[in-house]
């Protein structure tokens, strides 16, 4: 019942403090009643689309969130994504992996000259 009379109040208030919008709503209703069909239907519609696009925004998130864990969970190696638990290294175990296929140099070795230097001491002056 509480609630009954909070609605009554609260659409009270409205009418009080919006008269000139309520007439035409009830000008409208009176004179119009499909043009104020085709408002309220348009207000619908434009509820039920601002909806389905914060849950379509949600359930983006979710599964965006969902693919990070996944992959930082395969990254490295927490857990049992996948199916199967990755067996991990022992701290300080060094693993060496050659690869097949490795490019050659794309420099031909007779390239570029090589420069001898040898540094010389400073001689102690500070020339500006």
């Amino acid at each position: 019942m509480n609630f009954l009379t909070a609605l009554i109040d609260g659409l009270a208030g409205f009418v009080r403090r919006n008269p000139l919008f309520c007439l035409l709503l009830l000008l409208l209703a009176l004179f119009a009643p499909s043009v104020l069909e085709g408002i309220a239907m348009f207000v619908v519609y434009a509820l039920l689309g601002i909806m389905l696009l914060f849950a379509a925004i949600v359930f983006s998130f979710r599964w965006k969130l969902y693919r990070m864990r996944r992959d930082m969970e395969k990254q490295f190696g927490s857990g049992t994504a996948g199916g199967g638990h990755t067996p991990r290294n022992r701290e300080g175990e060094v693993k060496i992996r050659t690869t097949s296929g490795t490019p050659e140099k794309r420099v031909r070795r007779d390239v570029g000259d090589y420069v001898d230097f040898e540094e010389m001491p400073d001689s102690g002056k500070n020339e500006q």
